[in-house]
């Protein structure tokens, strides 16, 4: 059997059409109400333009911006927990970084999630605001047309004119600090992107804006509230949660506050040549989401040379969307889809598909069947009906090992795939790190419980480089004095000790039994030490390092800390930096304590006499050529 497709990428042949997206591969629609018909709506931009009393946190959290204070909910599906008691009209949120609009205007600016207040921004007059990932606050006036960026603390950096058309709607600051704007002129969106902060805007597409920031999982929002993606970990099958815009529960989906599209539309097209004379046109398959208060209808016509006449036409039923064609042969067959809805919501069709010729389990059938034309027709219509059934389980056979492929399966699938393949994965780990944990998994089973795959691991989940020591290659065994005489020592650990050798012994002979090279590996064999800096949660590092070690081995994790102790070992990167000494001043400072010689100051240093400073690259030792101040 041959087809023929009606889509975006093949072309809809369209004769005469009042759709809209005949272009799009997301499908052709009902147009919306305003001024620009075919483009973005304010309810598809939501993910990447929420409304300014939203913002992602990290880790799959939002904040919320109440007259009753700031609000925050976690990656884990929870509800809205207070952070600030001070009432605020916008937020803003940048990995650790939180900055709120008050409502005299000020924007107050937060380190560690609403902790730590660092800077305040005085008459700023703001209306939106956004954050950069290294906390440069972003600001727009209530004109929407002059931006402004500050500091952390509060400082002023410089402002400069948008020069878009219209007023500014939205504001986003990508992780390369680009600047996303959304334009508003007189119904219109448009999408502007400007590549640093300064520079001027130009138009972009909403594909490159979905290429460049990751949606959120914000799915609608009204008058009343608005609804989140649920976190595919809690719920396989996913859904939503709504809350009112104080962040309290809402039982029903808010009405949606996006604009109204047309009642109907159509699309007819022109005649479709099979290349077979007297086709037998077979079936229509219409691929369309069809949301409540819509409908969609097709309705065809086969001819072999003349156009069709009105009464030719073979209506589906309304709703309908895969339909046996019961028209004579022909070789040409036209199409109109019609288009309905209450206004409130679109339908989209993505794709319709045309089977011919005719082929069923009837043509299998014994000649004797088909004798009569009547019965033969109605043999053929009726194991249609069972012969769809079949290719449906056909091909999701078939497609079933396209499950299987951890890059292009849809997220609520991965915690499937990745139980099917026995890996765990936390709540906060998002679709990337998933993503790439599975196309690992081969490597990582191969490799299991080895440093190598516990560092490749570790530096998916994490993206950090750990640090990783195999106890086996590190313990120190009998030690021979400098006398040369054998001094009080362990041959092997506390619990297989098997001699402890004394000055009494040094004239004695020894015998082993075993093999003095290779015991002190086979003692401590399959132990690890896993290192990480102070900013990798410990207690996430542990259990990640136990689900890639088998049973048989031990994995000691260690996170860095606010300093090290000199005995202790340390490493250079996990609990160890290199800084400079402070300013070498004497007397008070204003918010230190004030300075005395030989204690925590340096009048000057020099890379000459007994006590340089320690170089990287040079053996330093602690108490000679290094002091730990």
């Amino acid at each position: 059997m041959t087809f023929r497709l009606l889509d975006a990428h093949v072309g809809w042949d369209a004769a005469e059409s009042t759709l809209a997206g005949l272009d799009d591969p997301a499908g052709v629609r009902l147009p919306r109400a305003g001024a620009d018909p075919d483009g973005p709506d304010r309810a598809s931009l939501l993910p990447w333009f929420p409304d300014r009393r939203l913002a992602p946190a990290c880790s799959g959290g939002w904040y919320l911006a109440t007259a009753s204070g700031l609000l925050r909910r976690d990656g884990c599906g929870a509800g809205f927990a207070p952070v600030r008691s001070d009432p605020v009209e916008a937020v803003a949120a940048s990995g650790h970084w939180v900055a709120a609009i008050r409502s005299d205007g000020r924007v107050h600016v937060w380190w560690r999630e609403g902790e730590m207040l660092t800077g305040v921004v005085e008459r700023a007059g703001a209306a939106l605001l956004a954050v950069a990932p290294g906390g440069v606050i972003l600001v727009a006036g209530e004109q929407g047309t002059v931006l402004r960026a500050y500091t952390p603390v509060g400082d002023a950096q410089r402002a400069w004119r948008t020069e878009i058309e219209g007023r500014l709607a939205g504001l986003r600051l990508g992780p390369d600090r680009t600047v996303w704007l959304l334009g508003e002129d007189d119904g219109q969106l448009r999408i502007w992107v400007a590549e640093r902060i300064g520079a001027r805007p130009v138009r972009a597409t909403t594909a490159e804006l979905a290429a460049a920031l990751p949606p959120s999982d914000l799915v609608s929002a009204g008058t009343d509230g608005f609804c989140l993606g649920r976190p595919e970990t809690l719920n396989a099958d996913a859904g939503t949660d709504c809350f009112d815009w104080l962040g309290r529960p809402l039982d029903e989906p808010p009405t949606s506050s996006s604009g109204a599209y047309a009642r109907t539309g159509r699309l007819a097209t022109t005649a479709l040549d099979s290349g077979v004379s007297r086709c037998r046109w077979h079936r229509i398959r219409i691929d369309a989401d069809l949301p409540a208060g819509t409908t969609v209808q097709a309705s065809v016509a086969v001819t072999e040379d003349d156009p069709p006449a009105e009464s030719d036409w073979q209506q589906a039923p309304a709703g309908a969307t895969d339909v046996l064609i019961d028209q004579p042969p022909g070789r040409y067959l036209q199409l109109r889809l019609a288009l309905a809805s209450d206004g409130a919501e679109t339908p989209v069709v993505r794709r319709i598909r045309l089977d011919f010729p005719r082929r069923t389990s009837a043509d299998l059938l014994p000649a004797a069947f088909r004798d009569d034309p009547l019965a033969d027709d109605f043999a053929e219509r009726f194991l249609s009906l069972f012969d769809s059934t079949l290719a449906e389980i056909d091909r999701v056979v078939e497609r079933y090992p396209a499950l299987l492929d951890g890059t292009n399966v849809p997220g609520e699938l991965l915690p499937w795939l990745g139980g099917l393949l026995g890996i765990g994965f936390e709540a906060g780990w998002d679709a990337d790190t998933r993503r790439a944990l599975i196309a690992a998994a081969p490597a990582l089973f191969r490799g299991r419980g080895t440093p190598a795959a516990v560092r490749e691991a570790v530096r998916i989940v994490f993206g950090a480089e750990p640090v990783i020591d195999e106890l086996a290659a590190e313990r120190s065994w009998l030690r021979v004095g400098t006398d040369g005489a054998l001094g009080a020592g362990r041959l092997f650990g506390r619990s297989r000790a098997r001699v402890r050798l004394g000055s009494p012994l040094a004239g004695s002979p020894l015998n082993s039994l075993g093999d003095p090279y290779g015991d002190p590996l086979r003692e401590h064999a399959y132990r690890l030490r896993v290192s990480l800096p102070a900013r990798a949660g410990k207690a996430a590092l542990e259990r990640l390092v136990r689900s890639q070690t088998p049973a048989h081995t031990v994995a000691e994790v260690r996170d860095g800390g606010s300093g090290w102790v000199v005995g202790v070992r340390s490493v250079v990167g996990v609990d160890t930096a290199f800084e400079p000494l402070p300013a070498a001043v004497l007397g008070p400072v204003a918010g230190a304590e004030p300075l005395r010689l030989n204690r925590q100051s340096v009048l000057a240093g020099s890379r000459r006499g007994p006590c340089r400073a320690m170089t990287v690259g040079e053996r330093a030792v602690v108490g000679v050529t290094s002091v730990a101040w």
